[in-house]
């Protein structure tokens, strides 16, 4: 009884810090390395690339969901883009919303051969890539460089003009190797956009609180990006109070690695036991970008909106353990352009 209660304390304790929503550091086997790369460029995501095959309904969706700040910017040619090491003239259809001063930029490839044709034929509707900020063209050339000493290629690049001059892209090749997920490099001249002031979204889209991706192997990833310079993960093993799974008690577990150097987490979920969401995701779809996570104050008023718009709970759990109370819900939304809404609830804390 005394080694069941333990157990179970400790695994409530890995669900709080797994969230981030107590002071404390994830604990792992090993000490975690810290971050070599430069954290004023890579401390904060300025882009989510989001690739559809429909931009059209996917749009619609998370519109109604409740995403208002979406500017429609139809087809754009972008001609000259380099893609595996051949020029090609592309056709994009594009849209851009904004959460939290996060851009979203979904893509529906139109015509030529890119990057976003060859996810959607291997991945299916999802996060393509995460964008970080470059100070200046130059800094952009010694990034690159420095992933190519490591290894990493840029596998499309590409320029654009800007209101204030001529902004270039690169996407590195870390999807094969990093948990599905691509780097982009952005030199972006209009960035901050400035002028704009963006319509506030309906709660909870008021800033993503977790970037969150399935892998098939936590611990290679980590190492992964620790060769990068992204610094080590904190791995725990993950058993969620009040399981529930699609309508019925839940037996899932998994193994989290946590980057907590950012600004936002990354969380990179492996699953040791389902059936669950995660198992659901990459016999679909592979590794990759699972979910996006939003805080709320009310989970049970949370959830009742979205049902009202005719969104389900996939599944849910919680914690409790050293004065920390919590719970998450997943949000059924991955037909709608393959990515998931988590809804995250922490008790305040006594005053």
């Amino acid at each position: 009884m005394g080694e069941i209660s333990i157990a179970r304390t400790l695994a409530a304790a890995a669900v709080c810090l797994a969230f981030g929503l107590v002071p404390l550091r994830a604990q792992s086997s090993s000490p975690v390395a810290k971050p070599t790369v430069d954290r004023s460029i890579y401390g904060h995501i300025v882009q989510v690339g989001w690739v559809v095959k429909d931009l059209d309904p996917v749009v619609d969706y998370w519109q109604k969901l409740g995403l208002k700040d979406i500017h429609r910017d139809g087809v754009r040619d972008f001609p000259g883009v380099t893609y595996r090491g051949k020029k090609t003239n592309l056709k994009m259809k594009m849209a851009f919303g904004d959460i939290g001063g996060v851009q979203i930029e979904w893509i529906q490839p139109v015509e030529g051969k890119s990057v976003y044709s060859e996810f959607l034929v291997k991945h299916g509707d999802g996060v393509h890539h995460l964008a970080y900020q470059m100070p200046s063209p130059a800094v952009m050339d010694q990034q690159i460089q420095y992933f190519k000493q490591r290894g990493v290629d840029v596998v499309q690049s590409g320029t654009w003009k800007g209101q204030k001059g001529e902004g270039r892209f690169a996407y590195l090749n870390t999807a094969p190797q990093g948990g599905g997920i691509t780097i982009e490099l952005m030199y972006n001249p209009d960035w901050p956009r400035g002028g704009e002031t963006p319509r506030a979204n309906e709660s909870p889209f008021n800033k993503i609180v977790q970037y969150a991706l399935v892998v098939p192997n936590v611990r290679q990833v980590g190492a992964f990006w620790q060769r990068m310079g992204f610094g080590g993960l904190a791995i725990d093993h993950n058993v969620s109070l009040d399981r529930m799974y699609r309508g019925k008690p839940g037996k899932f577990e998994m193994d989290l690695g946590w980057g907590r150097e950012g600004d936002v987490p990354f969380e990179w979920i492996q699953s040791t036991r389902g059936p669950n969401v995660y198992e659901e995701y990459f016999k679909k779809r592979g590794e990759g970008l699972h979910h996006l996570a939003f805080n709320v104050t009310d989970m049970d008023k949370a959830i009742a909106q979205f049902q009202a718009k005719g969104v389900s709970v996939s599944e849910s759990g919680g914690w409790d353990s050293k004065g920390s109370k919590g719970r998450f819900a997943y949000l059924d939304t991955d037909a709608h352009g393959g990515v998931t809404i988590e809804l995250l609830w922490n008790q305040p804390r006594a005053k």
